[in-house]
């Protein structure tokens, strides 16, 4: 797997491939980087596979917002997304006490991530499609993300919740 720095400037799509399956890629140009599914359709947990390993997308609470990310298999999540009331704004809590912050766009049109010293690192921009379907920019590059590459994939599950929540 190539560190995520490697993609820097490059237009990394998120897509639906299916409009009837909850199924959804994660593709360079000419590669797959990560494929994310839900085991059932009324799942809540989201299955990553890729980035040589395999993940599982959690919510512990179902009365709370939290997401949390685990090893598939493991029990104990090692890293969790919260989000504001609003949900205009989220933080990544990574292991090693390192965050990432998430500002959710205008009319929840994208996203962006940032380090902790407010560094753009990772944008999310919205394509019009029937599909889910986003575009993704590495802006700068970051030893957290080549570290954590499912942070990806953590963010792009927020994403499709809101959609959903939205529509």
């Amino acid at each position: 797997m190539n560190a995520l720095s490697k993609y820097i400037g490059e237009d990394l799509i998120l897509s639906q491939p299916s409009f009837f399956k909850r199924e959804y890629e994660f593709r360079s140009s000419n590669e797959l980087l990560a494929r994310m599914y839900f085991p059932s359709f009324f799942s809540l947990t989201a299955v990553v596979e890729g980035f040589e390993e395999k993940y599982e997308i959690i919510r512990p609470s179902i009365w709370k917002t939290d997401l949390a990310i685990r090893k598939f298999g493991y029990d104990m999540s090692f890293a969790s997304l919260t989000t504001n009331f609003f949900r205009s704004k989220g933080l990544i809590d990574l292991q090693n006490g390192k965050k990432l912050n998430l500002k959710f766009g205008v009319f929840k049109k994208s996203c962006q991530v940032f380090s902790e010293m407010d560094e753009l690192l990772i944008t999310f921009q919205n394509k019009f499609s029937i599909k889910e379907k986003n575009v993704l920019i590495i802006e700068k590059s970051s030893p957290l993300i080549d570290e954590n590459p499912w942070v990806v994939m953590l963010v792009w599950y927020q994403v499709i919740q809101r959609n959903r929540r939205q529509n």
